[in-house]
Formats: structure tokens, sequence, C-alpha cells
């Protein structure tokens, strides 16, 4: 097995420029998730590509922190066409030895206290996971869960919500469509200023067969306090010529002491260079180039609390199409990218070395334009 400073990773996911999909719901109520369908994959904590946006945290009870727990994989899309799910494994845990397997899959976002949260998404097993059956001691979990934070990073309260007694189906994938659970209502208490939401496995191991397990399509709802902002207009999807002002904006029906987050992949933006209006109702891209093409939404808060808007678009047109890889992990870490010309090469030829700055962070090979084949692969380094 790779240990993690050696692994290799391939990429999964290569984003043409002028064909992001939208995300979120639309109107007053939107999706808070960044990237809530997974379909947009990146390098990660694991060996293989997993969503964008997402953390994953395996670890097993002996051996310690473990690095191959899940993954995005076309078999266990619901959704959309060409999408992605998430692959869990719990068969990486081992119950003879009692080195059993934890995998926490989660987004945090942030909240304010007294906002209302449901969690839902599709999930099925195989006929033989672990989960299913409670053969071991600490017997095997798979949850919902909606924790809350403050601003330490301390976990105030959590929420754990059993997908099996609440009916979860052993068809594998082809049967999570049966299947969208929607957790009850929480209230987020006093001093919360993040909402972490997910789904995690616990104490789960290796039995024969079919034994696999799968979420797709998530989407956290919220309502907000009475008297927080009230969002009328959300903002739209932008398509501009290469060099052009790309602009973006929300409107609010109660805009007395709001406030305003622009976000970039769920990173948020700050005024300088090409960015202005980062904390304001518009949002200005000057000279859009190919890096600033992707995903875009604003915070808006208030005393009372926050909301956010849907997610909106920045397109370009009339420009060449350059390949995308997407690298995440934690800021200042160091990835080498490289390309093949062959699916199975013999010789990595490599395009740039890069310093972790924001996450996810977008490497564009601009050496490639149009109709090159090309295959890449992110080496982390350090």
């Amino acid at each position: 097995m790779l240990s993690r400073g050696s692994l290799t990773k391939r990429l999964l996911a290569l984003s043409v420029l002028a064909g992001l999909a939208t995300l979120g719901t639309g109107g007053a109520r939107a999706n808070l998730l960044f990237n809530g369908n997974l379909d947009e994959i990146s390098i990660s904590s694991q060996i293989n590509a997993s969503p964008t946006g997402w953390t994953i945290d395996a670890s097993k009870t002996i051996s310690g922190a473990f690095f191959d727990g899940a993954d995005s994989e076309t078999f266990c899309n619901v959704a959309d066409t060409g999408g992605y799910g998430l692959f869990f494994k719990p068969f990486q845990g081992n119950v003879g030895a009692e080195d059993l397997l934890t995998v926490k899959f989660y987004q945090d976002n942030p909240a304010t206290p007294n906002t209302k949260f449901t969690l839902s998404f599709y999930a099925a097993g195989e006929a033989n996971y672990s989960g299913f059956f409670a053969t071991n001691t600490p017997a095997p979990k798979t949850w919902a869960v909606i924790e809350f934070l403050d601003s330490t990073g301390a976990v105030l309260a959590t929420n754990n919500f059993d997908l099996i007694a609440a009916g979860l189906p052993n068809g594998g994938a082809s049967s999570m469509s049966s299947f969208l659970y929607t957790t009850p209502q929480v209230t987020a208490p006093a001093k919360t200023v993040t909402v972490r939401a997910g789904c995690t496995i616990a104490n789960v191991y290796s039995t024969t067969g079919a034994q696999s397990f799968f979420i797709d399509v998530l989407d956290l709802e919220s309502t907000a306090p009475p008297g927080s902002p009230i969002i009328t207009n959300q903002p739209v999807q932008t398509s501009v010529p290469a060099g052009s002002n790309a602009t973006f904006t929300v409107g609010v029906s109660n805009p007395s002491g709001v406030t305003y987050q622009w976000q970039y992949y769920n990173t948020n933006l700050v005024n300088g260079g090409h960015v202005s209006g980062a904390t304001s109702q518009t949002l200005t891209i000057t000279g859009a180039s190919p890096s600033d093409a992707g995903h875009y939404r604003v915070l808006v808060s208030n005393s009372a609390g926050s909301v956010y808007s849907s997610d909106a678009t920045l397109t370009l047109v009339n420009i060449n199409l350059f390949p995308v890889v997407l690298l995440s992990g934690k800021i200042g870490d160091t990835y080498r990218v490289d390309y093949a010309t062959s699916v199975a090469p013999t010789t990595w030829i490599p395009l740039s070395t890069n310093v972790l700055t924001t996450s996810p962070e977008l490497v564009v090979d601009t050496t490639s334009p149009r109709s090159n084949t090309r295959f890449y692969r992110a080496v982390f380094l350090h």
C-alpha cells in the first residue's frame, strides 16, 4: 500500500471552462452545500479523487489515519448524467483484528444561533454491508450528521440520525433512488458559528461479497431566525468574453444592517487585483480570465442571522478551451501536476509544481488548447 507521502493520485475530473453546471435550487431557498450533487471532483486527502469542497476524515481504531476510506465513482451517481456519487469502503476495516474503520464525510458552512436545518440525500448499502449487522463491539453505525461548532471549532451539539433504523435499502447502488432520506429539523444552539453536515459510517469492517455503502445528492436547507435577510433576487449565471468584466448581484428585501461576503468555490473572496465588491451587494470581476470561471455565491447576514444565495456560474466564451486540474488539500501542501498522452503511460511529463494558497486551486494547462488528448495526475510532494 502506498503511504500518503508517496502516493500518486489520478485526476478523474477534467473541467471545461465553458460548461460548468449551476448548483443550488434557485428561488428564495437554496442548498447551503457547495457541490451538493458531488459531481465536481478533485484531488483530496484520499488516494483517489473525491467531491470538491468536502472533507473526508477516515481512520481505523488501531492503525489510525487512513487514506482510502471513500472516493467518487460514476456507478453510484443518482441525479446527473455523467455525474458522480460517493463510494464508501467499509471493507477496509478488519473485525478480526479489531481494526475497525470510521469514515466521516462532511462540509462546514457559516451558521447563526436559532437557525433551523434539515439534511437530505440518497443512500443505499449492499446486501453484506456490515452496517446492517451488529456482530462486533462497538457495533457499526450509519448516520446522517448535523453538528454545530463555536468560534473555536469546538462541537456544541451533534445530531446523529440512524439510516439503518430509517430503512436504508440493501440493493446496492441501483436502489439509491428509492431512498431519499431527510433528517428531522434541528436548531443551532447559542454560540453557533458553523454548521457541519454530512454522513458517517463508524466501526465498519469487511464481510464477503457485496459490502459497500453509497450516497449522493446532499441538500442542506435552512430556515433563518425572524428578522434575518430575505433574498428576493438570486445572482444569475453570467457568460462574458475573455478579458471582459463580469458582475453578480443579489437583491435583499430588508437591506438595513446587512453585510455581504461573496465566495468562489466555497472560499471567501477579498478585494484586490481584478476582484471588487467582495463584501458588497454586487461583485465585479474585471478582465475575467479562465481562472475566474466557476461557481460564485454570497453569504448575506445581519444581527438576526444569515442566508446563502444560490450558486451562479461565470463562463467564458470565444476562448480556447484549456483543461483544468482541481487540487484540494491543506493550504501550504505542494503538488506536482503531470500529464501523459495515453491512458496507460510509461512516461509522465511534469506540467507544474503548485503550493496550495487556496483550496480547491485551479491549475490550467495552457499548453493544450482544444482537441489535444492528455491524461493528468497530481503527485503529493510535501
